[in-house]
């Protein structure tokens, strides 16, 4: 058994944040964004953040370009397409009007019943005709202060939900932007577990003219044939937590016995990193592992294709995933996993015994 896994049953919840705290630093996409891996339009994309989506400004400093992290990506946008996020202001500034209007209205009855005592004290022959004067606009003012209270109720519920939206929208990228920094505080992420799997280099010569790659983690790559499915009303994730001898490339394999297995994601992660596969639709899951270093990609029989050039091992790992949620009495358990994976050195110098269970071009098919 190469890997580990540990499960956990998720249950649906609602992360707040200190909004407020931060505002400076989150921006608001004016149109839909693609974040790229470098300050320029030639770099490659790596995500896109819908239009009105906040975002959380690392710098600012590349020209028409700014560093932003959303959820667990960082990368660059173009500094103009951001804008600020009025929507907790423009929601307090009416609470606040509403607020005023309540007190005019009431400070209205207290003058029109002080008035009204007047004149039944100054005209006893018309005090009938005073009294329904008063009891008229004590029916009015009284009308219009209620209206005045539920417009200020409405207003708070407004700006209560407002606030509650954005801090909804902000948490993964506040949950990430914690991790990025106790990670930074130690400098690099620590392994739970290791695990047991091994491979063996071929020589460089049979690599000669293959092109040298290099991903960000996270990122698929160029090789990668597999179009990516998503479920994003399922909150699950697969976290793959990688040691530091080795790099990785992982395939997520639906299971389906009429259709055949099929890939639904493929990423590069560096070693010593950390990486969330996140919104996987429900099924029954397996991987395909490529281990190593020095990923090197050519082209063969027209299609392209990638290998690790040292160190390099393959495997289908035998666990199965099942993130099929579970209906229960309390609500609905939305199953997620970690999985460790690195490669163990053999003590002479080298990492492990060339135990691939598939090949090379097994994994690239």
């Amino acid at each position: 058994m190469k890997s580990t896994f540990t499960f956990a049953l998720l249950m649906v919840i609602t992360f707040t944040s200190s909004f407020a705290q931060n505002a400076e630093r989150y921006l608001m996409s004016s149109q839909k964004l693609e974040v790229r891996s470098g300050p320029g339009a030639n770099y490659n994309i790596i995500a896109e953040v819908p239009q009105a989506t906040q975002v959380y400004v690392l710098s600012s400093e590349y020209g028409d370009w700014s560093t932003v992290q959303y959820k667990n990506i960082n990368g660059f946008v173009l500094t103009k397409f951001l804008s600020e996020d009025s929507r907790i202001a423009d929601a307090d500034r009416v609470a606040k009007e509403a607020e005023a209007r309540k007190a005019a209205a009431q400070a209205a009855v207290a003058r029109a019943i002080a008035n009204a005592e007047r004149a039944k004290k100054a005209a006893e022959e018309a005090a009938r005709k005073a009294i329904a004067e008063v009891e008229a606009i004590r029916q009015r003012a009284e009308e219009n202060a209620k209206r005045a209270e539920i417009d200020a109720a409405t207003a708070q519920r407004n700006k209560a939900l407002a606030a509650a939206t954005i801090n909804s929208d902000i948490s993964e990228t506040e949950r990430a932007l914690q991790e990025s920094k106790k990670r930074a505080a130690q400098g690099t992420d620590v392994a739970e577990e290791s695990t047991a799997s091994y491979g063996a280099s071929k020589t460089a010569e049979t690599y000669k003219n293959w092109e040298k790659a290099t991903y960000k983690t996270g990122v698929a790559p160029k090789s990668s044939t597999v179009k990516a499915k998503y479920d994003y009303k399922l909150n699950n994730y697969l976290k793959l937590k990688i040691g530091n001898n080795t790099d990785v490339v992982v395939k997520l394999f639906r299971m389906d016995d009429k259709k055949g297995d099929t890939p639904i994601r493929e990423v590069f992660v560096n070693s010593g990193a950390t990486h969330h596969i996140r919104n996987i639709p429900a099924g029954e899951y397996y991987l395909k592992i490529a281990y190593g270093k020095d990923w090197k990609e050519t082209t063969k029989n027209g299609k392209r294709h990638g290998t690790f050039t040292k160190s390099a091992l393959y495997e289908r790992d035998a666990a199965i995933l099942d993130f099929t949620p579970q209906k229960t009495a309390t609500g609905l358990n939305v199953p997620s996993y970690t999985l460790s994976l690195d490669l163990v050195s053999n003590g002479s110098g080298g990492y492990g015994n060339n135990e691939d269970n598939i090949s090379a071009d097994d994994f690239n098919n």
